[in-house]
C-alpha cells in the first residue's frame, strides 16, 4: 500500500481545494463556476463580519473578482442552491443528486420543520405556492404577514416559513438572489433544461447518489479518512472502509498517510 507522508497529504488536500499555488492570471466569470464544481458544494453562511462567507472562500480561491458573478451565475442557471453540507451552491447539474438527497435527510430540522409545516399548514403554503404560481418570483418580504410567528431563535413569520418549507420539498426553488435574499419561483421556470426538470421530479436512486457524493468528496479533499467523507454531504449512515472498498474499488486509491490511524483514500 501506497504511503504517504503528513506533508505529502497536505498538499494534495490544497491542490484538490485550489489552495496550492495562486492563480497566474486575473480570474474570469467561468472561474467561478469551475471553482464551485471543484468544490462540489460552496456553503452559504448569512452571518459575516468581514464579508459573507461564500465570498471569502471564492476570494481564496481567484483572487481579486466581482462578487457580482456568484449571483450572475446562480440567475443564469449555472449554479443552484439546496441544502447539502448546510444550505449550499452547488453546480446545476447536480441539483437532481441533491433533491434526493434532500428527501432521504429525515432528520435534518429543515427537514422535519418542512414536515410540520406541511401536515398543519397546508392550505397556507398551497396559496404561496399558487401565488407564486401566478404573479412570478418572489421573496418573503413581498408577503404581508398574515398569522403570528413562529417564536424561537429566527421569529419567522408564517409566509417566510412556509416558503423555506416549500423550498425544502422541492416545490419551488431559488432562482437568484436579490441583496443576498432568496427570491423563489417554481421548479419549472428556474430549471431551463428539461432534462435537468425531469431529473429534480424524478431524482436518481438513494444508492448512485450516495456513491457520486462520496466520490466527489474525496475528490474534493484529495485524500481523506473514511469519516470525513460522511460529513462533506451530511450522509447517514456514516462512511466507513469497507463500503469504499466495496463501492469505489476501481475509482480510489487506498493509502497510509504518516501520523494518522487506519487508512484514507485517495
Amino acid at each position: 500500500m501506497l504511503e504517504l507522508t503528513l506533508g505529502q497529504a497536505r498538499r494534495l488536500h490544497l491542490a484538490a481545494q485550489g489552495l496550492l499555488r495562486p492563480s497566474r492570471r486575473r480570474a474570469r466569470k467561468s472561474d467561478l463556476v469551475a471553482t464551485i464544481r471543484r468544490l462540489a458544494l460552496l456553503q452559504i453562511d448569512t452571518i459575516h463580519i468581514v464579508s459573507r462567507s461564500p465570498y471569502l472562500v471564492l476570494h481564496s480561491r481567484l483572487g481579486d473578482y466581482s462578487r457580482d458573478w456568484l449571483d450572475e451565475a446562480l440567475a443564469a442557471g449555472q449554479i443552484g442552491e439546496c441544502w447539502a453540507h448546510e444550505a449550499c451552491f452547488v453546480p446545476a447539474e447536480d441539483l437532481p443528486l441533491h433533491r434526493r438527497h434532500m428527501d432521504e435527510r429525515s432528520g435534518h430540522w429543515a427537514h422535519r420543520m418542512a414536515q410540520r409545516s406541511a401536515q398543519s399548514d397546508a392550505e397556507g403554503m398551497a396559496a404561496v405556492e399558487a401565488r407564486i404560481a401566478a404573479a412570478g418570483a418572489c421573496r418573503s418580504v413581498d408577503f404581508t404577514d398574515t398569522g403570528p410567528g413562529q417564536g424561537g431563535w429566527w421569529g419567522w413569520k408564517s409566509e417566510k416559513r412556509w416558503l423555506e418549507a416549500l423550498f425544502h420539498l422541492g416545490r419551488v426553488m431559488v432562482t437568484r438572489r436579490q441583496a443576498f435574499q432568496r427570491v423563489y419561483d417554481l421548479p419549472e421556470r428556474v430549471l431551463r433544461d428539461s432534462a435537468l426538470l425531469d431529473g429534480w421530479r424524478n431524482p436518481p436512486p438513494a444508492d448512485h447518489v450516495r456513491s457520486r457524493f462520496i466520490e466527489d468528496a474525496v475528490r474534493a479533499l484529495g485524500v481523506a479518512r473514511p469519516a470525513w467523507l460522511a460529513d462533506y454531504h451530511r450522509l447517514q449512515p456514516r462512511v466507513d472502509e469497507g463500503e469504499l472498498r466495496e463501492r469505489l474499488a476501481e475509482r480510489l486509491l487506498e493509502v497510509r498517510v504518516q501520523g494518522l490511524e487506519g487508512p484514507c483514500f485517495v
